[in-house]
């Protein structure tokens, strides 16, 4: 991932870490207009500083989602304001690394959250020696539904947060306990 600023010996940076500033105004009706625009920012992964002022770290790819999502905020007869800035502080950029870090755990700790109750429907199904295709394919829907939201987790963790190891080893739990199941449907299969 290429940064904006030389990353030291010491671990710390050389120069303050750019961000875009987004602020803008929709009009309350339709009331989908307005969630649109906020979905938008969750899906990049913007940290609300505040109401309707969202901030992203500067990379190329993000500025020109912004940039399309600005155009859109105007197509809506909204007023909108994209701003690229710097860290006034180390410590003010600390903090939002650190809040930046929280929304991704948080998210991070649901994916857990699913993988853990997907290991336990198989475990129960397994218990009750109920091995069959359809309760195979719901749990290897349900895994790929995991799985592809720990992908765009992973493309808006912008600071590598803490959470992700964790996330990772309890959907590994979830694939691993599926293929054992997938193991005993066809074993049932064959008999």
């Amino acid at each position: 991932m290429k940064t904006n600023q030389t990353q030291l010996r010491d671990g710390s940076r050389s120069e303050p870490l750019a961000w875009m500033l987004l602020i803008y105004k929709v009009p309350t009706d339709p009331a989908r207009k307005r969630t649109y625009v906020w979905r938008r920012l969750k899906k990049l992964g913007a940290l609300y500083l505040q109401q309707a002022v969202a901030l992203l770290p500067s990379r190329p790819g993000l500025a020109a989602q912004m940039q399309d999502l600005a155009r859109r905020i105007v197509e809506f007869e909204g007023e909108v304001t994209l701003l690229t800035a710097h860290s006034a502080s180390p410590e003010w950029e600390q903090e939002m690394i650190e809040r930046f870090n929280r929304q991704r755990d948080e998210e991070y700790a649901e994916l857990a959250e699913v993988a853990g109750r997907l290991v336990d429907e198989l475990e129960r199904e397994s218990s009750r020696g109920k091995f069959s295709f359809a309760e195979l394919e719901e749990n290897e829907g349900g895994l790929e539904h995991a799985q592809r939201w720990l992908a765009q987790v992973q493309a808006r963790d912008f600071f590598g947060a803490p959470g992700r190891t964790m996330a990772e080893a309890a959907l590994e739990r979830a694939s691993s306990a599926l293929k054992d199941f997938a193991t005993r449907v066809y074993e049932q299969e064959d008999k």
